[in-house]
């Protein structure tokens, strides 16, 4: 089994695309957790504040299976993927920790040092 941790964002219908997410993610993962949620403002434009959290949980799933299926979950919140890439959005899942079971790290995204949003609660949870 995988460990993941997925940082989740959204700034469109925040609190109530977040609950969603994290109900469609505990579909596809076991023994999940979550960090608590941080209000932050938005990066890159001009934007309703976000709300941020991230999410742990194991699964057999590989990188590329779990990613196309947190693009579905985006999918079914309403994401739209032709917005600039800094913008409003329903919600954004990204696998920033891929851990496997003997705890070695697989795969470090390079957001958890270049933002806040991501580093502060994936504190919570490591």
């Amino acid at each position: 089994m995988m460990k993941y941790f997925l940082s989740l964002g959204s700034n469109i219908n925040a609190q109530k695309n977040l609950d969603f997410a994290k109900k469609e993610l505990t579909k596809i993962l076991q023994n999940t957790s979550s960090s608590s949620i941080h209000r932050t403002k938005a990066e890159g434009f001009e934007g309703d504040d976000f709300l941020n959290s991230v999410v742990c949980g194991e699964t057999d799933l590989t990188f590329d299976e779990l990613n196309n299926k947190l693009k579905l979950i985006e999918d079914e919140s309403g994401r739209n993927r032709n917005a600039p890439k800094f913008s409003a959005r329903t919600l954004d899942i990204d696998i920033v920790l891929q851990i496997d079971e003997n705890e070695e790290i697989l795969f470090e995204s390079n957001e958890i040092e270049k933002y806040t949003f991501v580093s502060e609660p994936l504190k919570e949870l490591i």
